[in-house]
């Protein structure tokens, strides 16, 4: 599965005039407010920080006792966790990413959470790149024995000699 995030990303990195001029300007990262047991996938885009041609080898979320982690997903240069919010107030969530040269960059994004509970508690999705398949043995099985043994007139999944068979339409 592909899944890359499209909402809810911060992306570190000074201004280039200010990088060059040696000072470190780091712009404050804010995810968008959310609510007591509200929660979503949160993403860090660090293509601004990495040097040329550097990948992540490892990474870290911590929201201490103001959020929990379901999970993270690396794609590309960009991290993500499911969170979700279980106290109010101003939050800060340090995000630490491991280059592949061997460097360490770390951010801190704040988030804002409402005292009022979400409407709907925020429950997570599978994983990205999780398995979520529900085909074992038994489940196919139990399909392929349900299939018609020939090839049906208007086309569709059959049993041909146990090697399930698809069929187009006949026009």
């Amino acid at each position: 599965m592909t899944w890359r995030p499209s909402a809810r990303i911060v992306r570190p990195g000074g201004c280039a005039t200010a990088q060059l001029r040696g000072m470190a300007l780091q712009p404050l990262l804010a995810w968008p407010d959310s609510n007591l047991n509200g929660g979503a996938d949160y993403s860090v885009d660090f293509s601004g920080v990495l040097a040329p041609g550097e990948t992540i080898t490892a990474f870290a979320f911590d929201a201490g006792s103001g959020g929990t982690q379901a999970w993270t997903y690396l794609s590309g240069e960009t991290v993500t966790a499911w969170l979700s919010w279980a106290q109010a107030g101003s939050i800060a969530v340090n995000v630490c990413v491991l280059g592949s040269s061997g460097a360490t960059y770390q951010v801190t994004v704040s988030i804002s959470i409402s005292a009022t509970p979400a409407l709907i508690a925020a429950s997570p999705p599978t994983a990205p790149g999780a398995d979520i398949s529900a085909v074992n043995s038994a489940t196919m099985t139990a399909w392929l024995a349900s299939l018609p043994t020939t090839a049906p007139l208007n086309g569709g999944w059959w049993n041909n000699a146990n090697i399930p068979t698809y069929e187009e339409p006949k026009s």
